[in-house]
């Protein structure tokens, strides 16, 4: 502290000290009738105090930033933590939600009324499933707290959020997950008939229990014959791309699912067909005209033949189908759950489980009614 005798006869009481955000040296000043020591010592706690509230100031003063340009933000570094399957949907899923929030809004703003509300909408208005907007609530709150780390907020305004779920009526059995022996017959002669290439990797997904992606995903490098297995190390990647941009990616949907499995003879059989009509590319499975086979597309072609196939209307159709079958298949041959979890790549499902539980009480009733017959 210094003081200067101002023209009047009384006297400046100056301080310095440095602002944290730039480095450089400020002032803090008082005025003092005089320069006893008495007042010195005063205006020493005064500049003190009056510094300590200037840093406090600063330390409370949060920068501003639009929801657009946070969002923006924590994707580029979103999209270095996950694989490009998981990045992609949640950009077109946060789509909705900017606009809803508003690109322009400040973060600081937020608030949980303004979020509830939006979510809210989501389910009772937009009439989205419980689930569905749970997932939405998480990656909110992805973005929120990458804020919070980076000091735009101090608290996670949607902490305070509770979603109001609304009451669903599930009237899907555990049995329309997968398909019966006569359902899965009909099916493939249907398309085997129909559309041998599709006939081929229905049928691999029911040997193999792979996601549709994997399989799809499949170069032709990845069978090894000599020792009948299947090294799953990646999935197809469509999302955004042209078809002749379509690419394998390095890994698949989740760290479980990189796998080497067996294979059976017919699951060969049929690799050594997809190899006759395939003689070009690198892809396992490919349309006549060589690009890859889109999920989108088998999925449609299932939905528009389910009657031709002689599958009840009724029953939900869809390529995931055969590996729900072939996880029944297995339980219904005695296999561990911890076996089944394995090879089809699950750390823990809940309809694995839940298929597993269905099939081997659906077995022991069968086997109570056997012992009568002793």
């Amino acid at each position: 502290m210094w003081i200067e005798e101002l023209p009047d006869g009384r006297f400046k009481y100056i301080e310095r000290y440095e602002d944290p955000l730039t480095g450089k040296l400020k002032r803090v000043s008082l005025i003092g009738l005089n320069k006893t020591r008495q007042t010195q010592k005063e205006a020493m706690y005064i500049l003190n105090n009056k510094i300590a509230d200037k840093l406090n100031e600063l330390e409370n003063t949060l920068p501003e930033i639009t929801f657009i340009d946070l969002y923006k933000e924590w994707y580029e570094r979103y999209k270095k933590q996950v694989a490009e399957g998981t990045y992609l949907p949640t950009k077109n899923l946060m789509k909705a939600v900017i606009a809803d929030v508003g690109e322009n809004t400040l973060v600081s703003r937020i608030d949980d009324r303004l979020l509830g509300d939006i979510l809210d909408r989501y389910l009772y208005e937009k009439n989205l499933s419980n689930k569905y907007v749970s997932i939405i609530k998480t990656k909110i709150n992805l973005v929120l707290k990458y804020a919070i780390r980076k000091g735009y907020i101090n608290a996670n305004p949607l902490d305070k959020v509770e979603l109001n779920f609304k009451k669903e009526f599930k009237t899907a059995k555990i049995k329309d997950k997968y398909l019966e022996d006569t359902e899965y017959k009909s099916l493939i002669d249907f398309t085997m008939n129909h559309n041998e290439r599709y006939g081929l990797l229905f049928q691999w997904l029911y040997l193999t229990g792979m996601r549709p992606g994997e399989a799809t995903g499949l170069l032709k490098s990845d069978v090894d014959v000599e020792n009948m297995m299947v090294d799953i190390n990646g999935t197809l990647l469509t999302r955004e791309r042209k078809v002749s941009e379509m690419v394998k990616s390095n890994r698949t949907k989740t760290a479980a699912g990189m796998r080497k499995i067996d294979l059976s003879t017919k699951t060969i059989e049929i690799y050594n067909r997809l190899l006759e009509l395939n003689l070009t590319g690198d892809f396992l499975f490919q349309t006549s005209r060589g690009t890859p086979i889109l999920i989108t597309a088998i999925n449609t072609y299932l939905k528009n033949h389910k009657v031709d196939m002689g599958i009840n209307p009724e029953k939900s159709l869809s390529s995931h189908i055969f590996r729900h079958t072939h996880i029944s298949k297995l339980a219904e041959i005695g296999t561990p759950m911890y076996v089944i979890q394995d090879r089809v790549g699950h750390e823990d499902s809940k309809l694995t489980q839940q298929i597993y539980l269905h099939v081997t009480e659906g077995m022991r009733e069968k086997l109570q009614s056997d012992l009568e017959l002793l």
